[in-house]
């Protein structure tokens, strides 16, 4: 990759602001658009993983008045989303918090 020095980088940057000033649009490369396609995408999927535990967790405080802090810790190590799902689900039908905890505990084995 190409750098400039400071002072042409500075001379560029404000010719690009310029520019986009006179066209009424931000210049973004192809490169800079697949980063920022890509970003959005880790986000929704962060964001995916984030809803699916907070789901978890509610239907279980629901269910059972209280969660430890434990299972909540145990299921923020759990990234994969199919996992997360099934877990979404077995909640639903647990008879008991130790009964999740053993599957939670589980998947982090296999996954080690």
């Amino acid at each position: 990759m190409m750098t400039l020095p400071p002072p042409l980088q500075t001379e560029f940057n404000d010719k690009l602001e310029q520019h986009e000033k006179e066209l009424n649009m931000p210049f973004l490369s192809t490169i800079e658009e697949m980063a920022e396609e890509r970003g959005e995408a880790k986000g929704e999927i962060k964001g995916a993983r984030k809803t699916c535990r907070n789901n978890i967790i509610k239907i279980l405080a629901n269910r059972f008045d209280s969660v430890p802090e434990l299972m909540s810790d145990s299921l923020k190590k759990i990234d994969d989303m199919t996992i997360l799902e099934n877990l979404l689900l077995a909640s639903i039908s647990v008879h008991s918090l130790a009964e999740l905890q053993k599957l939670i505990d589980a998947e982090l084995q296999q996954n080690q």
